[in-house]
């Protein structure tokens, strides 16, 4: 006998009370008067089970629903299943959340793919003369600072425009720091007589006639199809450095994905041929503006000026500028820049800083220095050139020699406010500033023109400086 529900026994007796006969002696009036619409009850009772019954959606039956007034059950198991399915989506959130970098950092790089050698000492021999073009005499004299411009083989406008404005140190030199900032004399430290006194073999002169020994050379590589022979780059290439004496051209190919070879070539050359005659060292890119005089002062000892433009580069310890805490007084182990900190490596295979995990495997970047520009004194130039030579290339260059390689030579890095990565819209934050990265040789030429004007006085902050505007760099 087969299993009958209590709903179906319920039907039974409902249909039996429709089919029972009007007729027959009624046990009172109002039972006659009642007996119809109780009929008509159980009607629209049947009708509504049946339209439950047969109307219920078919995804309801799926779960399992019976075809008889399980809804509530239904819903249960329902609410249950997207339950689940709510906690496996997030459960696949969190996954792809922690693992995307390392799953799309699998992509290989194109001109440096995962089976290619990553060993420096593999493309660069260190005990070897590898330039293909060298200035003449180079490094042969004292030179106080020495400025290497890392610039694409074919930036010939780039560089004959840092020839004729930032880079004619022999006009924009010391003696111009007091015209750029004479009208506010007081609010900034001086030179230090000690230092003065140290350096003074790479110095001439005193006072507002202080010139110091600046010298400029250009690293560019050479071109993947050149022939050697008829090349117009290469003729032009010859022409320009046999005319400005400033060109080192190395053998290797001149991309953006070989500015590491490219800087560590300046390594070398500047270890191998500069240690014994210079002092200084400064690396930056064909697109950065290097107030030199506010280099030579902050080299010598004193403070930059601070003006409103400026503002924003500055923390609350660096903006006090006549506190001494702020001057240079070390002589060695000098490594200054803008300092990124806590930076993760880019998954993004069409951005120009995307980072294959074979090449570095690290979930952040060490410490390291924008490669628009950072100084470092010459000591450290060796010490970093010998710990590339053992370091695995990556080849974004400032975080491989100002990160890898410095934490490996046990180079300390050292944030300096005035150091800019970026460039402001600003005029007045090129005569405050010490390096603006990104200037094209048109806007490199109007800045100069403004910062050559020395009539220009730049406003300093206002007295009720907001505070707000100050960064914060408590996490490096």
């Amino acid at each position: 006998m087969g299993y009958v529900t209590r709903e179906a026994v319920e039907l039974e007796q409902q249909c039996t009370l429709l089919e029972e006969p009007t007729g027959g002696t009624p046990a009172s009036g109002s039972d006659d008067e009642s007996q119809p619409r109780h009929k008509m009850r159980a009607k629209r009772n049947i009708h509504r089970r049946q339209s439950v019954c047969y109307y219920l959606p078919r995804c309801l039956k799926r779960f399992g629903c019976s075809m008889r007034y399980q809804l509530l059950r239904c819903f249960k198991r329902f609410s249950y299943f997207m339950l689940c399915s709510f906690f496996i989506l997030m459960l696949y959130i969190i996954v792809q959340y922690f693992c995307i970098d390392v799953q799309k950092r699998h992509v290989s790089l194109s001109d440096w793919a995962a089976n290619v050698s990553l060993d420096i000492k593999d493309y660069i021999q260190a005990q070897q003369e590898t330039a293909l073009i060298m200035p003449r005499d180079f490094c042969r004299n004292k030179t106080f600072l020495i400025i290497a411009v890392c610039t694409g083989l074919n930036n010939f406008v780039a560089r004959q425009t840092i020839r004729e404005t930032w880079g004619n140190t022999t006009e924009f030199n010391y003696a111009a720091f007091g015209k750029l900032h004479g009208h506010m004399k007081g609010h900034y430290l001086p030179t230090m007589d000690s230092r003065l006194q140290l350096y003074a073999d790479y110095l001439s002169g005193e006072g507002d006639t202080l010139t110091a020994k600046v010298r400029i050379v250009f690293i560019v590589g050479r071109s993947n199809y050149e022939s050697h022979l008829g090349n117009e780059t290469l003729i032009r290439l010859h022409n320009e450095a046999e005319m400005y004496n400033d060109i080192i051209q190395e053998n290797f190919i001149d991309s953006y994905n070989n500015l590491t070879l490219k800087s560590v070539l300046a390594l070398k050359h500047i270890s191998k041929s500069c240690c014994k005659t210079c002092a200084f060292f400064l690396k930056c890119d064909d697109d950065t503006f290097v107030n030199v005089p506010n280099l030579l002062h902050f080299l010598l000892g004193g403070t930059v000026p601070l003006y409103n433009d400026t503002l924003d580069y500055h923390d609350r310890g660096s903006m006090v500028v006549m506190s001494p805490q702020n001057r240079l007084n070390a002589t060695s182990g000098i490594m200054r820049g803008h300092q990124f900190c806590n930076v993760v490596p880019v998954s993004d295979v069409t951005s120009k800083w995307y980072m294959p995990y074979y090449m570095y495997k690290g979930e952040s970047y060490p410490k390291y220095l924008s490669g628009a520009g950072y100084l470092m004194s010459i000591d450290v130039v060796e010490r970093l050139f010998e710990a590339a030579l053992n370091t695995s290339l990556v080849y974004l260059e400032d975080i491989f020699i100002t990160g890898l390689c410095a934490n490996r030579a046990n180079v300390k890095r050292q944030h300096h406010a005035l150091f800019s990565f970026a460039h402001s819209p600003h005029l007045c934050a090129f005569k405050g500033s010490i390096t603006q990265h990104q200037v094209k040789a048109e806007s490199m030429a109007d800045a100069w023109r403004f910062v050559s004007n020395y009539s220009i006085q730049c406003p300093p902050p206002g007295r009720y400086l907001n505070h707000m505007r100050l960064r914060n760099r408590n996490n490096c």
